[in-house]
């Protein structure tokens, strides 16, 4: 594993708007909140709430290529609201830029498989609190 350099933030950057894009697909915005226009300039991070079983929940993409599902609603308000599901880039030798887990295993992103991961993140997180 590499760490990044100054040269690197222009393709994290680039690594984030795309995950926002998709993210956004799959995870729209509700309550009120307009989806970003195509030719606004996204500030980062980007944070949008989304509901999912019934609760809210908010995603935040930050411009270093990290990716934060956590809690929305009043207990998100916390200062930091323990992650729910959490991805981040990482820069590898050969192989450039991936997409890793907390324990920095690779992760196919965007992939239909993280719709699925983030479904059971979510319903155990539900299950741990009911």
């Amino acid at each position: 594993m590499n760490s990044f350099d100054l040269n690197d933030l222009p393709t994290l950057k680039e690594f984030s708007i795309i995950a926002y894009k998709w993210l956004s697909e799959n995870y729209p915005k509700f309550d009120g909140q307009l989806n970003m226009d195509a030719t606004v300039e996204l500030s980062f991070p980007i944070r949008w709430k989304t509901k999912m079983e019934g609760e809210v929940f908010e995603w935040v993409v930050s411009d270093m290529g990290s990716i934060t599902l956590r809690l929305g609603g009043l207990e998100g308000n916390r200062r930091n609201p323990s992650p729910i599901f959490y991805l981040s880039l990482l820069k590898t030798e050969g192989v450039g830029f991936q997409w890793a887990d907390p324990e920095g295993n690779s992760v196919s992103f965007p992939d239909p498989s993280i719709l699925e991961e983030v479904k059971s993140r979510v319903q155990l997180y539900l299950d741990s609190v009911s």
